[in-house]
């Protein structure tokens, strides 16, 4: 034979038969609790139900317009699986399902189990190919808004009471970022000694430690919103000092780290009527607190002159009222 032909024959060869084989296509889960089932019929044997961004591959190249596709999962197990409750790796605004999936469960009226789903493949998702920059930033964030309505969902009147050794051990194994939150405004880091009130909680500095890590950006806006969200309002009644302690803590905080931030106008707009309704008259202003009076005006006045100027105009006048009336000798 000759050698052209020989050299023919083996390109043939390749090109129907590739030495090094193609990757397997790859799918990610986008419900919780979906079906591997035996055969590709709703009422085929149930092999086992599928985690929220659970990984499987397919053996075939080509891509199926079937209503179920046959998959595999990590361990080998083979099944059909519901074309509708899947989305093909590679294809482009993976970002955009995934959250768009998380965005409906939350809204949705999921159980503890789709929440818990969600939640486990939050905590595990790593910064690489498939979610970088922001993208990775933004889900870790929405980690901690899913571990809220899961904990919320637990405490609930349908669930509560079957809930106890759960709570405990996300207690136990996340202690960093959630505590028990009392009305009083305590936290505690266990049930014990609490009231029967104190309810499970993702505590405000998981928040904040992203929004100060990531001043003047996306992420870090939203992270600082939701810190403001989760951090509660202590009720004050009459005293202006501890006003002042709170605000600092809550929607001055997020103007310090976002002055140009989506809900910087809100929440200045919040702050100032928060501050008017204690200097709007001043024979009504009491300063009976328990706190450092000269030392929180010094702190807040010090923090508003950080601020770009436009805030300074809405603040100082309220707060000169303040320190005028609190400080008077």
């Amino acid at each position: 034979m000759p050698v052209h032909r020989l050299v023919f024959l083996i390109l043939i060869g390749f090109l129907i038969h590739p030495v090094f084989g193609q990757e397997k296509r790859q799918y990610l889960v986008l419900e919780p609790g979906t079906e591997l089932s035996l055969f590709p019929e709703r009422k085929s044997e149930v092999l086992r139900k599928l985690s929220f961004g659970e990984i499987l591959s397919s053996e075939n190249q080509k891509s199926s317009e079937s209503k179920y596709q046959l998959l595999t999962d990590k361990d080998g197990l083979t099944g059909w699986v519901d074309a509708k409750s899947l989305f093909k790796i590679g294809n482009k605004g993976t970002y955009t399902v995934i959250t768009k999936a998380i965005e409906r469960l939350l809204y949705e009226d999921s159980g503890p189990s789709e929440l818990e789903s969600v939640f486990s493949y939050l905590t595990r998702v790593e910064e690489g190919p498939l979610f970088q920059g922001n993208e990775f930033l933004f889900l870790k964030i929405r980690r901690l808004v899913v571990l809220q309505k899961y904990l919320d969902v637990l405490q609930s009147i349908e669930y509560r009471s079957k809930s106890r050794p759960k709570l405990e051990e996300i207690l136990k194994n996340f202690p960093t970022e959630v505590g028990v939150y009392s009305k009083n405004g305590m936290w505690s880091d266990t049930f014990t000694n609490v009231s029967e009130s104190a309810r499970l909680k993702v505590r405000p500095e998981s928040f904040w430690k992203t929004a100060e890590a990531y001043p003047n950006s996306k992420p870090g806006d939203f992270a600082a919103y939701l810190a403001v969200k989760n951090t509660p309002e202590i009720k004050c009644g009459k005293d202006p000092i501890c006003v002042l302690q709170d605000e600092e803590n809550r929607r001055l905080k997020y103007l310090l780290l976002q002055p140009n931030g989506n809900y910087s106008v809100i929440f200045a707009s919040h702050l100032e009527k928060r501050l008017v309704s204690y200097t709007k008259d001043r024979e009504t202003l009491l300063c009976d607190t328990k706190l450092q009076k000269e030392n929180q005006i010094r702190s807040f006045k010090t923090k508003v002159q950080e601020l770009p100027f436009r805030y300074g105009k809405k603040f100082h006048p309220k707060l000169r009222i303040i320190e005028e009336e609190c400080l008077k000798k």
